[in-house]
Formats: structure tokens, sequence, C-alpha cells
């Protein structure tokens, strides 16, 4: 008896004194929804207690309720896995589940649209943390890494000491009290918009960060024509300083032939917008300069710097005519004062024939000029003087044969 009392006293003693950490918790900890062709999407899930996990008792799905691939087997303490699946995570948001073996959810979290091939939906810091869109892709490793290596180093106006974006709605069963930081910001531009998209692409627009800092977009909108048109889509990202972000709209928006492109911020405020007047299926609205508001028809570019316009008229400047070369003029022995030829300036300076003038390209012709014209006066002057001459000579050579027979005679 004394024994068994011994040995229920030692084991009472052990389960008040081990250390709580010893029951491990399985956590999401990085989502990649987007990736390459041919590539899987996938679930990082994280080990967070000194002790093994049996990943046999847990299960993944989404928002659809399909099932998530999670490896059998162990994991190991703080340790990640990675839980894979094909065309099951949306690109425009989408939730995920982590249930155990008795379907209680153990997790869950949603994430925005706009995460592209470059970029997780991740958690900082790893387990417990709060979940941010980052542009650096921690796969199997922790988060660490992309919680600080875009954090701004100027900070003009109030902005979150992360350039991660945190959810709007953080539904983790962590314990996470604080509420995400919402900023607002100057020299944030729509650099592009494609709102005439190929058939099975999506309407996308461009955003450029101005700042030499990287700017965090928590629960901004895009919006067509003020109080009218399609309801405004939410959207949450991170840009680089100087640099470029693309959302891409789970649904259509824009009109083909007439609409307006808005940005506004978490507060409706509006931020930048343009109006077009048609659109072409394929091409982009494209800001010519982030120095006025000049947009014109381009070849997508995205997420890159904008190409050349494709219809010149939209543009600021406008095209100077090239001038026709000199014509020139070959001289005619001893023809006098070359004929006027009519001719009509255009505002380009070119020279065009007159209507009434055609060109004679018959052999021995002289082109531009036309036959039967009379002699003009200084034609005239040069006759008369040949035949005063001639006169003159022969009135001497006369003289001198009368005086030679008057010379014989004598």
């Amino acid at each position: 008896m004394g024994k068994c009392l011994y040995g229920f006293i030692v084991a009472w003693l052990i389960m008040l004194f081990l250390p709580s950490n010893v029951f491990a918790t399985l956590r999401l900890n990085e989502i990649y929804p987007a990736p390459s062709t041919d590539e899987y999407e996938w679930i990082e899930l994280y080990n967070d207690e000194n002790a093994e996990i049996d990943l046999s008792q847990y299960l993944l799905f989404d928002l659809a309720n399909n099932k998530i691939k999670i490896p059998p087997g162990y994991l190991s303490p703080y340790d990640f896995i990675i839980a894979t699946s094909s065309s099951v995570l949306n690109n425009s948001g989408d939730t995920v589940y982590l249930k155990n073996n008795l379907n209680d959810v153990v997790e869950t979290v949603s994430y925005p649209g706009g995460i592209t091939v470059e970029k997780s939906y991740a958690k900082c810091p790893d387990g417990n943390g709060q979940w941010f869109s980052s542009n650096v892709v921690t796969k199997n490793t922790s988060n660490s890494p992309a919680c600080l290596s875009l954090t701004p180093t100027d900070n003009p106006t109030p902005i979150p000491t992360s350039s991660l974006v945190p959810t709007t709605n953080p539904t983790s069963i962590s314990s996470i009290t604080s509420e995400p930081t919402v900023t607002s910001y100057n020299n944030i531009y729509l650099s592009e918009a494609m709102v005439n998209p190929q058939s099975g692409e999506k309407e996308w627009l461009e955003i450029y960060n101005d700042n030499n800092y990287s700017v965090v977009f928590d629960s901004w909108f895009i919006d067509d024509i003020e109080n009218a048109g399609s309801s405004q889509k939410l959207f949450s990202l991170s840009i680089p300083p100087n640099g470029y972000a693309v959302f891409e709209l789970s649904s259509a928006m824009f009109n083909n032939d007439a609409d307006s492109v808005r940005l506004l911020d978490f507060n409706d405020s509006l931020k930048d917008s343009f109006e077009y007047s048609k659109s072409e299926k394929g091409k982009s609205w494209a800001r010519i300069s982030f120095t006025d508001d000049q947009y014109c028809l381009q070849e997508p570019s995205k997420n890159l710097p904008n190409n050349s316009c494709l219809d010149p008229i939209t543009t600021a400047s406008t095209l100077t005519p090239t001038s026709s070369p000199t014509p020139t003029v070959t001289k005619i022995k001893s023809v006098s004062p070359k004929p006027t030829v009519k001719s009509i300036t255009n505002k380009s300076n070119l020279l065009v024939p007159s209507p009434d003038r055609h060109l004679n390209n018959q052999p021995g012709s002289v082109l531009g000029i036309s036959k039967g014209k009379t002699i003009n006066n200084q034609q005239l002057t040069i006759v008369t003087l040949s035949l005063v001459s001639l006169s003159h000579s022969i009135l001497t050579i006369v003289s001198l044969f009368l005086k030679i027979k008057i010379h014989e005679g004598i």
C-alpha cells in the first residue's frame, strides 16, 4: 500500500512540475498561393514547442473544403514542414483551416488577393506572430529574414515598423492582441491599368511608390467612376522604395468604352485617378510621366517601367514635319530669266506643284516650261543689235569696195 501511495505522489509531482512546452502545437506559418506554372502551391507548418508532433493527427482545408496534403510522419521540435496542393488556393484570396483528427479547428487564417509569384503570406515572428504579405519567400525555414528585410529606414510620415502588410482580420487562435497599423501615403500613383484584357485574363492595376522607403497598403480600395458602376475592390499589398506592385481584380470592373480608374486609401480618400474614353483589347492605359496626369495606350509592362505610346496623338509633344530637299535648278545657256513657276506652300513648308501645271516628259522638251511663248523685250533687243551690227559690217565692206574702184579709175 505504501509503495502504491509513493508511486502516486511521484506521478502527481511529475505532472505538476512538467514544463508546459512539452505539449507541442502545430501552427500555420507561411502560405504560398500563386506559384509559377507547373509548380505546387504550399503551406508551411511549424512546430512551436519542444516536443515531436504526430502529423497524422492534423488536416488542412481551404474555404471550399478542399483538402491540402500534409506529409506523414513526425515533426521535430521547432521545425518546419511543407503541405502542398494544386489549384486549391485562390489567387484572389482564400481561407485556410488547420484541424485536428477530431475535426476541431486548431487555427485558421484568411489571406488577401494580390499575392504574386514572388510573394508569400507569412507570420512574424514564427508560430505566434501576426500575418503579413511578404516580398521574401522563406519556404521551409524561419520567417525572420522576411520580417526584417524590408523595414524602412526613412519615415517622413508614420508608417508601420515592417514593410510587410498585416491582415485586416487576423483570425488565428494564437494570442494576438495588437491591431494592424493602417497608414495613408503621398507620392503614390496609378502607373498602369489593364481595363480590356485578352479573353481569359484578368483586369489589373499597377501602382508605383515614388518614395525612397517601402509602403504597405492595408485595406485600400480600387474603384471606377464615383458613386456609380461596380463595387469597390479591397486589397492589401506592399511596394518597395521607388518600385511597382500589381493588383489583379478577381472580377471585371471597368468598361471597355469609357470609365474612370480611382485609387483610394483605407479611409476612402482619393489618392490618384484618371479617365479614359476608349480601350483596345490587350493594351494598357499607362502614365506618360509621374509629374502630370497624362496617359496613353501602350503595350503592357507589368511590374516594369512603362513603354512608349502606341498612338502619338495622345502624347504631350507633337511631331515636327520633315522638310523636302531643296530642288536643284540647271541653268540653260543663252536663256535669260527663268520662267516663274507657281507653287502652293503647306504648313510643313513642302512645295506642291500648281494644279494647272503638267510635267511634259517628251524627248527634247524642257520640264516645267510650256511651248509657243513670244520673245520677251531683252531677246528683242539682242536681235535688233545683231541686225544693226550686220548692217554696219555690210556698209563698211561696200565703202571699201567703192574706194578701191575710184582709186583704180584715177
